[in-house]
């Protein structure tokens, strides 16, 4: 397995990297973390201008076709910059599933416009559970009619449609929920996450949708709510990458320059294994975020799937908060301060870690391939 840059990937790489580095400082990360949208039109229709909302949809529906590999290089510079908006949720998670529907129509129409960023499609999935659905869903010659709640579904109050599961007669499925329903109530209550990103508790009160509405029939939808699930681990493993790789660049380069003593503490033996320590997590998690997302363009087994993700994720998980914490020792007194970036990263680490599978649900899918 060749972990090096293909030619493609190393364009997006470093078209990525300059773009952010213009579109996403560190001043428009902090203003749209108090935003209630999280990100401003204008920011989403040059991503698709650019063609990234649709690196993972076939070209067939206006994407570019391209494999997990690919999008794993743009999702690392996006986790480096912190970049907002719902890039994983809409165009990574909500684009397999919107691609597994029964609905020819539905598939075409709604990958077209999450590629051209016409549509912003969220998933309620973020807390990785497919066993308890939280919405049960009933046929009526009217429609679904839907009553429940979901728990912590993003960008939820700038979505035009919420891809959720919900319990049905015949077992769980996968339904789109239309921002406008036809009839009943959505109630959204806002939840603070130390991430900025704008999240939401959803309680649905008699909600009627359409008799299409469904989108995965029961028979699939596990199945492909846990390669969704798979998909949102590994694209927030390499986020989280990205993250701990930039809060490492920057402490080295802080250590180099803070002096003490009449010397930078860079120098100091505690200091430089401070560092030594905070590469070797960095790389290791990098290792096995690398090989989940090769993993995911090839490999067909769901066993060697299901280890391969999970200990990316649990790498991911256990080892960048421990980068974060050792930069704010390293940084003393300024990395706690309001105006220093590096909360910035630490609060979005420890966010992350919490969805698509957080410690113990990661640990668990691992001991499953213990032989």
């Amino acid at each position: 397995m060749d972990f090096s840059l293909s030619e493609t990937q190393e364009l997006i790489r470093s078209s990525a990297a300059e773009w952010l580095a213009e579109r996403s400082p560190p001043d428009f990360v902090r203003a749209m973390a108090e935003d209630d949208r999280g990100y401003t039109e204008e920011y989403w229709r040059e991503l698709a201008d650019l063609g990234w909302l649709g690196l993972l949809i076939p070209e067939r529906y206006g994407g570019s076709g391209l494999q997990f590999a690919d999008m794993a290089v743009l999702l690392q510079e996006w986790g480096t910059a912190l970049a907002p908006g719902p890039l994983v949720e809409a165009c990574v998670v909500s684009a397999y599933i919107t691609g597994c529907s029964v609905s020819d129509r539905f598939k075409s129409s709604t990958l077209q416009q999450i590629a051209s960023g016409e549509s912003v499609v969220v998933p309620a999935l973020a807390t990785g559970s497919t066993d308890d659905a939280g919405i049960a869903a009933h046929e009526t010659p009217a429609g679904w009619v839907m009553e429940g709640s979901l728990g912590f579904v993003p960008y939820a109050n700038s979505a035009d449609l919420i891809l959720l599961p919900a319990s049905t007669e015949d077992g769980i499925g996968i339904f789109a929920l239309d921002a406008e329903p036809i009839s009943g109530t959505v109630t959204k209550c806002s939840v603070k996450m130390a991430s900025g990103v704008p999240t939401f508790n959803l309680e649905l009160n008699e909600v009627v949708c359409p008799a299409n509405a469904m989108i995965v029939e029961p028979s699939d939808a596990i199945e492909v709510l846990q390669h969704a699930e798979q998909l949102g681990a590994t694209a927030r493993a390499i986020q989280m990458v990205g993250a701990g790789k930039s809060v490492a660049d920057k402490t080295l380069a802080y250590v180099k320059e803070r002096r003490q003593f009449g010397r930078p503490i860079g120098a100091f033996q505690a200091i430089q294994h401070y560092m030594a320590d905070m590469a070797i997590k960095v790389k290791s998690a990098q290792h096995l975020a690398n090989r989940a997302a090769w993993s995911l363009d090839n490999v067909s087994d769901p066993a060697t799937l299901s280890r391969d993700v999970s200990q990316a994720k649990w790498a991911a998980n256990k080892l960048m908060p421990e980068v974060c914490w050792t930069a704010h020792q390293s940084h003393g007194a300024i990395g706690f301060t309001w105006e220093h970036d590096l909360h910035l990263y630490t609060r979005r680490v420890l966010s992350w870690r919490a969805e698509y599978g957080d410690v113990s649900t990661t640990r668990s899918h691992m001991a499953r391939h213990v032989d």
